[in-house]
């Protein structure tokens, strides 16, 4: 209990946290990085200005200043200390004078060495107090640099952090959208749409992908709708039919043998059509289930003894039947190859004639079953897969209008194709193509 009730004050782990947070860890590891580069590099300064310090603060010995080299023999004028002029010449012309010259230039030779090794000596305690405290003021500016950066990555990181609050709520603005409107929807308002607006990223495509999802939902609960309240008026006729006959039947107070069995007859034909309403209308529901298990099916021989079976009504019946082989449930593949005969033998004309055929095209097995019935509008061919719907045509009655619906619910169910193709002459042609069995 402690743990769930420490858990409500912890902030949810939305997306934009998450997205925030991320933003912020990469700003901050990013800074971080810089900040490191920024300092190692300022540290180390440049390779110029580090040689230089280690060669002058090497504490090498006094540069030794070489002797003056002998003057040379050709006569040279220059200045002298004592204020004369000295006149340099050649052995042969002074002699005197060349031994004199020597020896001042030795006197000042040394004169300059010792003034040097003196300068040498002051200049490397300049440089090394020099060198002290530009390490010391180079220390204190890398202490401030480091600090102040410091503060001013802290300083960006929460701006950052600000920021992306901001711009992953602007961009997670579609999803709290659909998620308000979403919400908002139910089975009563279906019609209702997300309608999302806005460049043509992601989130839109989800949003359409969404809207295509309600569509097709709305279609499955309203033709849900339209199914129910279409099989509880089939069924609501012969029961009402079946009470009325009762009625009539009790109401009547001389009844005779004939008249209760008429009764009884015309209550047994309401029966039968309920009970043929209620096995269409399981057949559909389990066809739209899906198959359970599959076992090899021979199209062939399956439509051969469905023809045998089904009345002819004085019909011309003809036949192709090849061999196609398919996998699946065969009652209910027997049902489907049914309801395409009696469809064509109960929408057909007195002189009419019906045609079955199976075989192989383009690799699939098939089953084409053709009549020569009333003209079909091109318009109405959709609407003849419809539950309940009943063709303007049907001229002898008593149909439930199911039969194309369970066809196409059991071709689903098997993975199969229905082509539905309206003769120029009248009636139709249906073609359903199964997998292979192979497949």
């Amino acid at each position: 209990m402690r743990a769930i009730g420490s858990r409500r004050w912890l902030p949810r782990r939305t997306i934009r946290l998450r997205l925030t947070l991320l933003y912020g860890t990469l700003f901050l590891v990013a800074g971080a990085a810089l900040l490191a580069v920024t300092y190692g590099l300022v540290a180390g300064g440049s390779p110029t200005a580090q040689e230089f310090y280690v060669k002058r603060t090497a504490g090498g010995p006094a540069a030794q200043i070489p002797d003056v080299p002998p003057p040379p023999t050709k006569a040279l004028a220059g200045s002298g200390s004592l204020g004369g002029p000295v006149i340099v010449g050649t052995k042969a012309d002074a002699p005197g004078s060349i031994v004199q010259l020597q020896a001042y230039a030795g006197q000042v030779s040394a004169t300059f060495r010792r003034l040097t090794a003196a300068q040498a000596d002051q200049l490397e305690a300049i440089q090394v107090k020099a060198n002290s405290k530009i390490a010391e003021v180079r220390g204190a500016q890398l202490s401030t640099l480091l600090t102040r950066s410091g503060v001013a990555l802290a300083i960006m990181a929460l701006a950052s952090i600000g920021l992306g609050w901001l711009i992953a709520g602007r961009a997670l603005r579609p999803v709290r959208t659909m998620s308000l409107r979403a919400r908002g929807i139910s089975e009563r308002n279906l019609h209702e749409r997300l309608g999302l607006d806005g460049p043509d990223d992601e989130l839109k495509e989800l949003g359409d992908t969404f809207d295509g999802l309600l569509s097709r939902l709305e279609a499955a609960f309203e033709s849900q709708r339209r199914f129910v309240a279409n099989a509880s008026h089939e069924l609501r006729t012969p029961i009402t039919v079946e009470r009325a006959l009762v009625e009539v039947a009790l109401a009547d107070p001389e009844p005779t043998i004939e008249s209760l069995h008429d009764t009884c007859r015309r209550v047994l034909a309401a029966t039968e059509q309920q009970e043929r309403l209620i096995e269409a209308l399981l057949t559909l529901a389990r066809s739209q289930r899906g198959l359970e298990s599959r076992v090899p099916v021979d199209l062939g021989a399956l439509t051969g003894e469905v023809v045998r079976a089904v009345p002819s009504d004085g019909l011309r019946i003809e036949t192709e039947l090849g061999e196609a082989s398919t996998a699946g449930d065969p009652a209910m593949i027997e049902r489907l190859v049914a309801n395409l005969m009696q469809n064509a033998v109960h929408y057909n004309r007195p002189d009419g004639w019906v045609r079955a055929f199976t075989g192989v095209r383009g690799g699939r097995p098939v089953v084409e079953v053709s009549n020569l019935g009333p003209v079909v509008e091109a318009g109405q061919l959709e609407e003849l897969a419809k539950p309940f719907f009943r063709a303007a045509q049907d001229g002898n009655g008593g149909g439930l209008g199911l039969g194309l619906s369970i066809v196409h619910a059991i071709a689903a169910a098997h993975g199969a194709r229905v082509d539905t193709e309206a003769r120029p002459e009248g009636g139709l042609c249906v073609t359903v193509a199964f997998p292979s069995a192979e497949a």
